[in-house]
């Protein structure tokens, strides 16, 4: 048997170190998460992309077996929260909950003035998709959207469109020249804001989500005339869409999705990929997003998800080309 003299000893020692230093990315990635993993909000707390992120951060951390910790950096539309996140390290331990707003719209409205640009993120997963539509106030004599437009066309430019976000401003302009109306855009805050005053009758009608309107619809303060997606929801399911009322080319749909910066390892998106959807299987998730008259956004991959982010991107920005919304950052 041969003995192992100090030297060989060290030289056994050095041969290891080396094979450690030198090991092949592959076995390093699968080290992933090796920290808290950060979960970036560019919204305030209480808000409903807000309470969804708490209830995900819960179920990732369970599935990651590290903590998930929710970091709110909110301003500017979302666009502070991504320009955080845009510039992170790209090793899957940053993400982000993107919108329609901060992920697709923004590009269009704000071409080279965001601080970040399409191609600085990755898309990750989907959470939920949440169809927009039109609400009057509950009295409002109008029964369908033919209702709405003719007495709009009798009455030039006294007909106020609400809207609270960049989704639904868009949407406003998009409708007026899509049923050939003249109406003024009137954007607020919120979409709570802009149903508010719906609701005091001092906007004609409004666009916005399910979630911020259910309460004046439970209320009956509110009803909805349309819904702008290609099926009706599921929510509501005897609301009629606006294809289904003679408006084809009318679809906008509310979404919110995980994304991480551009150059995290596959291997860490796809694991970050699987522990968003078993969270997403949470009865306390899905009795929320139900709650809020959406539904899930269940994508296989990470992948899947970058596809239909980039497919997004293109989409809204010939929405807001068509639409010559020029809002203020």
């Amino acid at each position: 048997m041969m003995l192992l003299t100090p030297s060989r000893l060290l030289a056994t020692a050095t041969l290891v170190a080396a094979s450690i230093t030198t090991m092949p990315p592959a076995l390093a990635q699968d080290a992933f998460p090796s920290r808290p993993v950060t979960l970036i909000v560019p919204f305030s707390a209480g808000s409903g992309t807000d309470l969804v992120a708490r209830i995900l951060a819960k179920g990732m951390s369970e599935q990651l077996n590290v903590p998930v910790i929710v970091d709110n950096k909110v301003g500017a539309n979302g666009a502070i929260g991504a320009q955080a996140a845009a510039k992170s390290k790209a090793d899957g331990h940053t993400l982000i909950i993107g919108s329609a707003t901060t992920h697709a719209v923004n590009f269009g409205f704000f071409p080279g003035r965001l601080g970040y640009e399409p191609e600085q993120f990755q898309g990750v997963a989907g959470l939920s998709f949440n169809p927009v539509s039109l609400y009057v106030e509950a009295s409002a004599p109008w029964n369908n959207l033919s209702d709405l437009v003719a007495e709009a066309k009798r009455n030039p430019g006294k007909f106020n469109c609400g809207s609270g976000n960049a989704v639904t401003q868009v949407a406003c302009e998009v409708f007026r020249n899509e049923v050939g109306i003249q109406a003024n855009n009137i954007p607020y805050k919120s979409n709570p804001q802009s149903l508010t005053d719906v609701v005091g009758k001092q906007v004609s009608y409004a666009f916005s989500d399910g979630g911020a309107a259910q309460a004046f619809v439970d209320g009956k303060r509110l009803r909805p005339l349309a819904v702008a997606s290609a099926s009706r929801n599921s929510a509501m399911p005897d609301v009629l869409t606006f294809r289904e009322q003679g408006v084809s080319n009318f679809e906008f749909t509310a979404w919110v999705a995980v994304f991480a910066p551009s150059g995290v390892p596959s291997t860490a998106l796809e694991r970050l990929n699987a522990a968003v959807r078993k969270a997403m299987d949470a009865p306390e998730m899905v009795q929320m997003i139900a709650k809020s008259g959406g539904s899930a956004m269940r994508f296989s991959s990470a992948a899947e998800t970058h596809t239909f982010y980039k497919s997004e991107v293109s989409r809204w920005t010939k929405y807001v080309k068509d639409s010559r919304v020029k809002p203020e950052l």
